[in-house]
């Protein structure tokens, strides 16, 4: 009995990766990571009137999301960074 060959194109039938919606430690500031425009896109939002602060673009998810966590370490701090 012949056994039938994998199949190359596996990733049409994997769902597409989502994003993601993350929250600094006061509640303050959202960071959603999500596709727009083909690219993924990283947006900081300020929660009590969903102000835009920020938005950035990439062509990998996993540079979106390394940037996401690099903004929520940024809203993390007690202090504020250097030159703010």
């Amino acid at each position: 009995m012949a056994m039938a060959a994998p199949r190359r194109n596996d990733r049409a039938r994997r769902p597409a990766p989502s994003g993601a919606v993350m929250r600094n430690e006061a509640g303050t500031h959202e960071v959603e990571v999500s596709r727009a425009l083909s690219q993924w896109a990283v947006t900081v939002v300020s929660l009590p009137d969903r102000r835009m602060i920020c938005q950035d673009f990439f062509n990998r998810r996993w540079e979106a999301m390394a940037r996401a966590e690099d903004f929520l370490r940024l809203l993390n701090r007690k202090e504020p960074p250097p030159g703010w």
